[in-house]
């Protein structure tokens, strides 16, 4: 039986995904994309041609079917193996305030972010400029604001994940989080990690 074949890059949201299969124990296939030529890595194969988005992640099943964006592919990876902890289960008040971190993280700090990689200059800049020291600071002062190890109790979810990912994203626009300590505690805390580290490891 084929496994779970998943399409990523090691610095997107797809590296995400990535970790949190990973995490989960199951075991699958991995691809990974190079974006400037939007090829496969170890193949060269037209990454258009699996999925004509573009984007990762992209998880193609067994049956052929395909999952596409961050969202929709970590909750079905989480969901497969309920013992991780990754998800809470479904109907339980824990499972969507997780997804409702998952998407403040896409809708507000990710979207916010990736204008930076584009070098905007003068009022452009400075917008975006303002608008991540925002939702830096919200994400200091009011989600962190318990100080603990994750962003809601003792356990590790498909949220905490994305965070982090976002939070590396910072050197590459030459950028520090170093203003918001709340923030740097938690993403030193989760970087720690063992199993965040092997899946690093296995992703490079």
């Amino acid at each position: 039986m084929s496994l779970p074949k998943l399409y990523y890059t090691t610095t997107s949201c797809g590296a995400a995904s990535y970790i949190v299969a990973h995490l989960t124990g199951n075991p699958f296939d991995s691809e990974q994309v190079l974006f400037p030529t939007h090829t496969t890595a170890t193949t060269g194969e037209d990454f258009y041609a699996i999925n004509s988005k573009g984007n990762v992640p992209t998880l193609v099943l067994p049956s052929g079917e395909t999952l596409n964006e961050g969202p929709s592919v970590t909750q079905y990876l989480a969901d497969l193996a309920p013992a991780s902890g990754l998800l809470a289960p479904v109907g339980s008040p824990e499972r969507y305030l997780t997804i409702g971190d998952f998407n403040w993280v896409g809708t507000e700090l990710h979207q916010s972010i990736m204008p930076l990689f584009l070098k905007p200059e003068g009022a452009v800049l400075e917008y975006f400029e303002n608008r991540v020291h925002n939702k830096m600071q919200f994400l200091n002062n009011d989600i962190l604001k318990a100080g603990g190890k994750y962003i809601r109790g003792d356990k590790l979810t498909i949220a905490d994940v994305y965070l982090y990912i976002a939070l590396s994203w910072f050197p590459l626009i030459g950028r520090s989080i170093e203003k918001y300590p709340a923030a740097v505690k938690y993403f030193e805390g989760i970087r720690a990690i063992p199993s965040i580290q092997e899946a690093h490891a296995k992703m490079n």
